[in-house]
């Protein structure tokens, strides 16, 4: 696997801004290739992908297919609507582990992206309403680096990882294989990668 993107989040008073950036030969941060905005204190149906900090020019977004569906999808287009591929939230799976299903252009499921942790999952779920056990638990859990991994679907086969880099700050590490990137648009991987910070509340 090779890293692909990093992602890093940046909290401001009124929004939560993703800075996407490639990875250069030595697999370290490279350019700015996007920043994504998403409005706090507001439904998260749609995100926008710009440019730069500037937000010079509208590059992407994603958006839910229906609104407040728990079972929908979300669409990742160009600027001029065309469908790039999307994503899904498997909701039964979804119970005991966070699990989304990433699908193509033509809406066919390609990849599927869970936590790689099923034991931290586990325990977030079922001892978060805990009286004061669930609040211990929750800061010991920000001690653990929170990571997500992609595999082909119905096995078990280990295409990609995404992972936290940082403690307390929310930044990302996208690696992936050759395959995963020449199936996948980068724009749809850096919005499955800003989705799972900004879907969950991370």
């Amino acid at each position: 696997m090779k890293p692909r993107l990093i992602v890093e989040q940046k909290i401001t008073a009124f929004v939560n801004k993703y800075n996407v950036f490639a990875v250069n030969q030595a697999g370290e941060k490279g350019e700015l290739i996007a920043l994504a905005q998403q409005k706090r204190l507001a439904f998260k149906e749609k995100v926008t992908f710009y440019s730069d900090e500037a937000k010079t020019k509208e590059l992407f977004t994603f958006r839910a297919e229906k609104v407040l569906d728990v079972h929908g999808r979300y669409l990742v287009e160009d600027m001029s609507g065309k469908m790039l591929g999307g994503f899904r939230k498997q909701f039964k799976k979804s119970l005991f582990v966070s699990s989304w299903m990433v699908i193509d252009a033509a809406g066919n499921d390609v990849y599927e992206v869970k936590e790689g942790n099923v034991a931290l999952a586990v325990l977030r779920r079922f001892l978060a309403f805990v009286p004061y056990i669930g609040d211990i638990l929750e800061i010991i859990i920000k001690f653990f680096r929170y990571h997500f991994k992609y595999v082909v679907p119905g096995t078990e086969e280990e295409v990609g990882t995404y992972t936290k880099t940082t403690l307390f700050r929310d930044h990302y590490r996208l690696e992936a294989t050759d395959e995963v990137a020449g199936k996948v648009d980068w724009q749809v991987l850096a919005a499955m990668s800003v989705a799972l910070d900004a879907l969950q509340s991370r």
